[in-house]
């Protein structure tokens, strides 16, 4: 039955009169995990790594599944990275790409970072490391910018793995940390969201801490729970935190330590460290 002209350009009417939904939001899951020297002869479990960082997202065994982006730091050289990448594509059934930095430190043993994302979710913009020209630092940051695609925020993370030397060569470093910080925010006028992440080596409670958090806006550390693992199995040490000021980043939405099924099993064949990980919730580019 042919429709009369009227009620016609009526249907039509309506269907454009229609009011547009605003961008929904989405959620940015970002992973940090120190691999325990991953790449030498008996840290190559690329497999099993993928599958934790794919499978275990989330502080319980019934958490949703999936992530976006992996820092990850002690990467004894770029193959390791690259491996994981490949394991995470076929694990995920999403494409997966590793930046690995230089290998960093002062003397024969060194280590690099490395950051891992699915290019679906993820815009990497840059990575460098930090201009160390003091040489405060064992291991320099490295610095990473990334936009989230579907909602075009950008954020900048602070990949850093600190010496674990002696109590005052950890406590040194994490009071160097706070003009890094502050630098790195001050080259962006609009992009203030920097996080920093990674393996700490020392509680987010320890006193050292007090020259990052005293920065204005406020630092606060968002994850303080034990991350290491003994040679038992039982958690440790809360070395592997998030930090961030509250007053940029509005869209951090909460954080937690990885599920880990088997953790005797976990520390014999895979890493000393749980990875930890962190959510980003973002309905547009508020930066």
């Amino acid at each position: 039955m042919r429709l009369p002209s009227l009620v016609l350009r009526a249907v039509v009417l309506a269907v454009f009169a229609v009011p547009t939904l605003a961008q929904a939001g989405s959620y940015l899951r970002v992973v940090s995990w120190n691999l325990r020297h991953e790449g030498w002869a008996a840290e190559q479990t690329y497999q099993d790594d993928a599958q934790q960082i794919w499978n275990q997202f989330g502080s319980a065994s019934t958490s949703s599944a999936g992530c976006d982006l992996v820092f990850l730091q002690e990467v004894m050289n770029a193959s390791a990275a690259q491996g994981i990448a490949q394991s995470l594509t076929q694990v995920s059934g999403v494409a997966w790409t590793a930046v690995v930095t230089p290998l960093l430190g002062r003397s024969s043993y060194k280590e690099a970072y490395a950051v891992l994302y699915r290019a679906d979710m993820v815009e990497l913009v840059s990575s460098t490391v930090w201009d160390d020209v003091d040489d405060v630092f064992e291991r320099e940051p490295q610095i990473v910018k990334v936009r989230h695609v579907p909602t075009g925020e950008d954020y900048t993370f602070l990949n850093w793995h600190t010496v674990f030397g002696t109590t005052a060569d950890r406590k040194a470093e994490a009071m160097a940390i706070q003009p890094v910080f502050e630098a790195v925010q001050a080259e962006s006028d609009t992009d203030q969201d920097v996080i920093l992440l990674g393996d700490h080596n020392q509680a987010g409670t320890a006193a050292a801490w007090a020259p990052l958090k005293a920065t204005v806006p406020a630092v606060s550390c968002k994850l303080n729970t034990p991350t290491t693992l003994n040679s038992s199995g039982g958690f440790a040490s809360a070395y592997d935190h998030f930090w961030l000021q509250d007053a940029y980043v509005t869209e951090f939405s909460s954080a937690g330590r990885d599920y880990v099924e088997d953790t005797l099993d976990f520390v014999t064949r895979i890493s000393d460290h749980a990875p930890v990980w962190m959510s980003l919730y973002s309905t547009s580019d508020t930066d």
